[in-house]
Order: C-alpha cells, then sequence, then structure tokens
C-alpha cells in the first residue's frame, strides 16, 4: 500500500508495506532489559560466527558512563564526541535547507503522543530505536513504520560503546536488529551511538555489521530536550530558537541533524513547540532516509520518506488544499516529476521494482 501525503512545509511521504510476516514478540526469549547482553549465548555465538572481526583497530575499551575524553586525545582513535572527529559518519543532513528530525531513545508511553502531532503536522521522522524498549512497545514502533516514519537503532542498553568489547558490540546491535525485525520485519540500516560516543574501533565493528553512523550537526543542533527539568523548558526553547536564527542567515547549503528525544511527556512537549518555529522559517523537515535520498534506508525490508524539493507546493492529495497544483518538480525515489499524475506513475514502479526486490531477498 503507497500512502502520499503532502503539506506547505514540503514533505512527501512515500511509504510500503513490508512484505514478510513478522514473529511474535516474547520477552522471555531477549536479553535483561538495560543491561549489556551476555556474549556467551548460542545465539550471540551465532552471530559472531556470521562476521569477521579481523583487523579491528588495537583500541582498548573506554572507562566511564559515558567515558571521560584524553587528553591529548589518543592517536587514530577517531573520538567524535572528543576532538570532532567524525571519519566517515553522517553528520549533516544531505539536503540544503533542512532540518533532519530524529528522536532518540524511544519507544515510551510518550511516543503515541508525538506520532499524534507528527501525524496531524504531516511531518516525518527518524526514530533511533533501544531494543530493549522495543520488545516492551512493539505496537508502537509498528505505527511508526505504518505512518510513514525512518526507524534505526540506538542500540539495546543505551551504553557508551567505546567502552565495550566489539563482542559486546555486535550483541548490543544484533539484538536489538532482531527485535525490530520481529515487529516489523525490517532490518535497520542507520544507527545513532548512545552519547555520540563512537570511535574507530566502533566504527570498524558497526560497518561490518552493515550499520552507518549518523551523529547530530554539532552542539548548536542538540535541543536540550534531556536536561529538563534542571533547564527550564523556555530556555531549550530559547536557545534552539538561536541556532536555527543562525542557521537560516547562513547559507543554508547542507541541511542539519538535530537531538532530541521521545522518553517522555516534556521531551514530546517541547519537540511540539520547537518543530513549528523550523516551519515558520521555510525550513524543510524530513528523516535520515529523506535527508540522504535513500530509497533502501533499511538493509532488508520497505522504503520510507522522501521531502520534496524546496520551494515546492502540496499536490492535490490525501493532506492538501482540494485541487491544489505542485508549481515545481516533486522527489520521488530520486527522480523528478511534475504533477500528481507524474507522481503516481513514478510511484507505482517504484513500488513495484521494491516489492521484487524485498520479495527476493526474503523467499529465495
Amino acid at each position: 500500500m503507497v500512502n502520499f501525503i503532502a503539506s506547505s512545509f514540503t514533505i512527501v511521504v512515500l511509504s510500503l508495506a513490508v512484505v514478510k510476516a513478522q514473529a511474535p514478540i516474547v520477552i522471555a526469549n531477549f536479553p535483561t532489559i538495560n543491561e549489556v547482553p551476555p556474549t556467551n549465548t548460542p545465539q550471540v555465538q551465532a552471530w559472531l560466527k556470521e562476521i569477521d572481526l579481523t583487523g579491528a583497530p588495537a583500541i582498548p575499551p573506554r572507562v566511564g558512563a559515558p567515558p571521560p575524553c584524553a587528553s591529548p586525545p589518543l592517536a587514530d582513535e577517531c573520538i567524535w564526541t572528543c576532538d570532532g572527529c567524525a571519519a566517515d559518519d553522517i553528520t549533516v543532513c544531505g539536503r540544503p535547507n533542512t532540518w533532519g528530525l530524529t528522536f532518540d531513545d524511544g519507544p515510551s508511553t510518550a511516543t503515541p503522543t508525538l506520532l499524534d502531532y507528527l501525524k496531524t503536522n504531516k511531518v516525518s521522522a527518524s526514530f533511533f530505536l533501544i531494543g530493549s524498549n522495543v520488545i516492551q512497545y512493539p505496537d508502537i514502533v509498528k505505527r511508526e513504520v505504518a505512518e510513514g516514519h525512518h526507524l534505526a537503532s540506538h542500540t539495546w542498553s543505551h551504553h557508551a560503546l567505546t567502552t565495550l568489547t566489539n563482542e559486546q558490540i555486535v550483541a548490543e546491535m544484533k539484538w536489538t536488529e532482531k527485535a525490530v525485525m520481529d515487529a516489523t520485519g525490517l532490518r535497520l540500516k542507520y544507527m545513532r551511538p548512545p552519547y555520540g560516543d563512537i570511535n574507530n574501533r566502533v566504527r570498524f565493528v558497526l560497518r561490518k555489521l552493515g550499520y552507518i553512523p549518523v551523529d547530530w550537526t554539532g552542539d548548536q543542533f542538540d535541543t536540550n530536550d534531556w536536561r529538563q527539568p534542571g533547564m527550564p523548558e523556555a530556555t531549550v526553547i530559547s536557545t534552539f530558537t538561536k541556532s536555527l536564527d543562525t542557521y537560516v542567515n547562513g547559507t543554508k547549503a547542507k541541511g542539519f541533524y538535530c537531538l532530541e528525544h521521545d522518553v517522555n511527556q516534556a521531551d514530546v512537549t517541547v519537540a511540539q513547540k520547537l518543530i513549528p518555529l523550523g516551519i515558520a522559517r521555510k525550513i524543510n523537515i524530513a528523516s535520515v532516509a529523506g535527508c540522504e535520498k535513500d530509497a533502501q534506508p533499511y538493509q532488508l525490508g520497505g522504503t520510507a520518506p522522501m521531502p520534496s524539493l524546496p520551494g515546492t507546493k502540496p499536490t492535490g492529495g490525501a493532506g492538501s488544499p482540494s485541487g491544489a497544483n505542485p508549481s515545481g518538480p516533486t522527489i520521488i525515489n530520486g527522480g523528478k516529476t511534475s504533477g500528481s499524475a507524474g507522481q503516481t506513475a513514478a510511484a507505482a514502479g517504484f513500488v513495484t521494482a521494491a516489492v521484487a526486490a524485498v520479495a527476493g531477498a526474503i523467499f529465495a
């Protein structure tokens, strides 16, 4: 099933049902919630046999939660949160004048309120999921997919990855992967390291598992929602407002990724006040999949939202004014079409190809 949702702030959502029967979530079949999974279990040992960690950088695990930065930084470690070294991590949205909207640490009991808001305002986001939370709230994760959002990994227990062994990193990622696969049939492709804590050893393991790290675009795009209640809501909003104003007064040649959360109601309330600030400044909003123009944002499974080009108007479909016509091209799977007929044709071709690819991968 394909859904098109357009709005005046240039979001087009294309969602494709996953061609795979999901397995029921049985919490007893997963590791202890919020703890680093053991690596000596048959399941983790089987996963370790599937990948070759030979050649991993000989960087020892760090100590701390999260660990402090060494002074001076260790040579060749490339720690993003310490020395600003991002290596090949994604740190900016690939589209100009675009806010890469992301939420970490969910799902939680507050997430449905956020989803209601995003649906009403036709906004697409990426959710960086904690595996321990996925098995507790699988129906929320299913809803995120059904409403056109993009899913990504935030590990099983939210421990700082540079403090873990290579084998523990594999366990953290694969248990989260299994939880999301069981709930949705999707195998995740993007991830965000907890606390932004990543170095070259962690990157090596993540790449072996097929994951692409996504950081946020520096401290100025940390919304500080996590600092509440120590930081008052008004301060959170005013601080991020200044960051948005600085951005719109610049070149806007690249977009940005923010750091936001959906852990509790305070996080969600702030999000509902920050997003309109971007819309008022005519900043486009997209998920990671949309920012990176990735029509296959999962290692296995369906498709995700793609934003329209800056300056386009909503089509005459669901969520747009009756009879409205686009004044410019709309991106569908990275190509350009004009008018609702062109969108329908492009989408139909894309869905046919995607279904064939997914079905081939699943039933081969």
